[in-house]
Order: C-alpha cells, then structure tokens, then sequence
C-alpha cells in the first residue's frame, strides 16, 4: 500500500494533514519538515507567512491502483509527446522533467 501524494491550497489544509515533502520558505529554507502533522498552530503560522500550497499525503491505495494510475500517466506522457524527436534537447529535457514528476521519480 502506499499513499497518494497532493498540492492543496492553505485555505484546503485541515488540521491532522501529513506533509509528503519538506515545507520550504522562498530562500529554501525548511519551514516545517517532512511527515509534520499539521495543527490549527502551524496552518495559521503558514498564513501569516503568505504560503499558498502545501505537500500533504492523501489516502492509501493499493499496489494495483497505484500502477494503474502509472499506466495512466505514462499513456498520457506518451500522448503528449508524440511528435517529439530525440534530437530536440529542449523537449527531451521538459519530457524527462514532467515524466520523472508525473510518475514520482524526481525523489
């Protein structure tokens, strides 16, 4: 089983929320780390210091559910970029970019 990972807006956290990723400030300085549970105290800290999006995990999914939903997105990559040649570096690097994104391999 693993969980899903999300971007939600600050107005959508709720207390109890998990961060999937380091929560960083606009110098990349970590403002709450990984796997922080989020309280009224801290979700009112991130407004006052203007954050807009946080990384939180979702519910679990199955093993199955979750390659499907690779599948999906590889399909969908695939269909994107279907006119793309190998010898445009410019697209080969924003096809590398959204892949490793889309399909949770930029870790």
């Amino acid at each position: 089983m693993t969980r899903r990972r999300y971007q939600i807006t600050l107005n959508e956290a709720s207390p109890g929320m998990v961060l999937s990723d380091d929560l960083l400030d606009t110098h990349g300085q970590i403002l709450l780390p990984t796997g922080t549970i989020l309280t009224e105290t801290s979700i009112s800290l991130l407004r006052r210091r203007e954050v807009d999006t946080l990384p939180v995990l979702g519910e679990e999914v199955s093993d199955n559910d979750d390659a499907a939903e690779m599948e999906r997105h590889q399909r969908r990559l695939t269909l994107l970029f279907r006119k793309h040649t190998a010898d445009d570096m410019a697209t080969e690097i924003l096809r590398q970019f959204v892949s490793n994104f889309r399909l949770g391999t930029h870790r």
